[in-house]
């Protein structure tokens, strides 16, 4: 991953496609391109990643062991209206994609104890989907999510990026722009 250059301007981090429809270990490679830094995952081989998928209208859900220091990465499915949670348990993260975004489920999340990460629907300037019929231009701004586990100093550090992507609809040609990332550090729980 080396997309932190000071003076370019930052690349987002794009998850290429994934082997597996369901949560699982994976070795990820990272390759440079144009304007993105592009995150494969395949089977096989020393694991270095963890990927949890979503599912249309229901939540998925992945428990991770913390002490699992071979996994230096978390990814997850593209959110799009959706939120992603986290909580601790006995050692481990368990971390929650949700795809609904009524407040009843969001609420579940918060009584069973999960703390939201990233909650993509609250973000007005989330364009799901827009085609410009002059220019043949597909739009969508959507987030990409990843995370870093730092075992040496006992931290998860969750990525969410702001991306638009856009893409051409006469030459399949897709093009990337990070428009915002923070970072969300949290802590391994003590003992």
């Amino acid at each position: 991953m080396g997309n932190a250059s000071g003076r370019q301007k930052q690349k987002p981090l794009i998850l290429g496609g994934v082997p597996s429809t369901e949560p699982g270990a994976f070795k990820v490679t990272f390759s440079e391109q144009t304007d993105h830094e592009l995150a494969t995952l395949a089977e096989g081989g020393k694991t270095n990643a963890y990927h949890l998928p979503w599912k249309d209208g229901a939540c998925t859900e992945c428990e991770i062991d913390l002490a699992s220091v071979q996994l230096k990465y978390f990814f997850t499915a593209n959110l799009s209206g959706c939120s992603l949670w986290y909580k601790f348990n006995s050692g481990n993260i368990v971390i929650r994609h949700e795809a609904r975004t009524d407040s009843v489920s969001q609420n579940q999340h918060r009584i069973a104890g999960f703390k939201c990460v990233v909650d993509s629907s609250a973000n007005k300037n989330d364009v799901q989907l827009s085609v410009d019929p002059d220019t043949q231009l597909r739009t969508a701004r959507f987030y990409v999510v990843y995370a870093l586990f730092d075992h040496e100093s006992g931290a998860i550090d969750f990525r969410p990026q702001h991306v638009q992507q856009t893409k051409n609809l006469l030459s399949r040609v897709e093009t990337y722009e990070l428009l915002k990332v923070d970072a969300v550090v949290i802590p391994f729980p003590k003992g």
